[in-house]
């Protein structure tokens, strides 16, 4: 959603989701990603849908939600994002690593997704889908020249073997091993071990299990949702926040 908007602007009006093969929980956590997103608008698809079987449970369960999900939209619409640049340049192609910017939002890292190159993000996370912007090379070269924390598939790493040197401090090779699905099975030691560099820009530090999303403002605000089936802790700041399951924390500045 931010992605499109970042090219749309305007004429990008918002966002819509659907009741087929849901459950009530990933209903619900369909439309809190949408107004996370900064979606002015939320469309229901489609009514056939929603008035039988499933459909009509998802609705049931939502209905309860709507009054906090248009205020957070009000919060988030007052708001800019923050947080480690997810580049992904107009057509391009994942190749093997479809959803890898979904997957990667679940371990925990507060993705600010962009169409062009983040010269000027303090973190970066990139993917295969970088590789269609042909000065990529060296517009990478001189983002790890700046020292800052970079993070890249192992994917786009081997297509760059030869072509720019990834061993400096400040680079990480996330190992998705085209699967991206696979990254929800990393354990939090595994990724705490990759946040941590690359918050530290954002003077932020957590700590948490797998399937746990940050969200970041630049005015300190931020939202933790949990996608997991249990309730979690996790730790921002240095302060433990309790998450129940399925379920999200919301703090506004």
């Amino acid at each position: 959603m931010r992605w499109l908007d970042g090219i749309g602007g305007p004429k990008t009006g918002g966002g819509w989701y659907d009741p087929y093969d849901t459950s009530e929980s990933t209903y619900i956590e369909q439309a809190r990603q949408t107004v996370l997103a900064g979606a002015r608008e939320s469309m229901l698809f489609c009514y056939g849908a929603l008035v039988s079987g499933a459909g009509a449970k998802d609705m049931e369960a939502l209905r309860p939600h709507l009054p906090a999900l248009l205020d957070v939209s009000r919060e988030v619409r007052r708001r800019s994002i923050i947080g480690v640049a997810a580049y992904k340049p107009i057509n391009s192609h994942a190749e093997d690593e479809s959803y890898v910017f979904d997957f990667v939002g679940m371990t925990g890292l507060p993705l600010a997704p962009c169409h062009e190159f983040p010269t000027a993000a303090p973190a970066a996370f990139f993917s295969i889908h970088a590789l269609k912007d042909s000065n990529f090379v060296a517009e990478l070269g001189r983002f790890i020249a700046a020292a800052k924390p970079v993070l890249l598939t192992d994917g786009l790493a081997r297509r760059l073997e030869g072509r720019i040197k990834l061993d400096a401090t400040n680079v990480q090779i996330l190992g998705v091993n085209g699967k991206p699905a696979g990254l929800l099975e990393l354990t939090q030691t595994q990724l705490d071990r990759i946040r941590n560099p690359l918050l530290r820009p954002l003077k932020t530090s957590f700590q948490a299990p797998n399937q746990v999303s940050l969200y970041l403002f630049g005015d300190g605000s931020y939202v933790l949702e949990n996608f997991n089936d249990q309730p979690v802790n996790a730790v921002l700041n240095g302060r433990s926040i309790p998450v129940p399951a399925r379920d999200w924390i919301l703090h506004w500045s």
